[in-house]
């Protein structure tokens, strides 16, 4: 049975994934957006969580990233460093969008009958 985890940066930043978006102007002038985040496999934190996870950027990679600055973007698409992130156990009450309160990130031990 699966249990949700909250995911942050270790440093309480901001976290910035890699993605990409695309606009699609159809033959009416309407315009669809669509964007996607770009997926790795799991550092040591996150295997026993899931087989894979958002490629996280760290700041100093962001202009190469978005094209700012010379570099290999491709050379980005890893997992997070070690220590990067920091997960804990949060309530299953965060399955259901009813439930909106600040105390569903609060940690707690894994369980079944929350």
């Amino acid at each position: 049975t699966k249990h949700p985890f909250a995911i942050a940066r270790s440093d309480g930043e901001p976290l910035a994934f890699a993605g990409l978006w695309e606009g699609c102007r159809w033959p009416s002038g309407e315009t669809t957006r669509s964007f996607c985040i770009i997926t790795t496999g799991p550092n040591a934190l996150m295997v026993p969580i899931h087989d894979r996870m958002p490629v996280v950027l760290e700041p100093a990679d962001w202009p190469v990233w978005l094209g700012e600055a010379d570099g290999d973007p491709a050379a980005l698409l890893r997992p997070a460093a070690d220590g990067v992130l920091r997960a804990w156990p949060i309530s299953t009450r965060v399955n259901a969008p009813r439930n909106n309160t600040p105390d569903l990130l609060d940690e707690m031990e894994p369980s079944f009958a929350d």
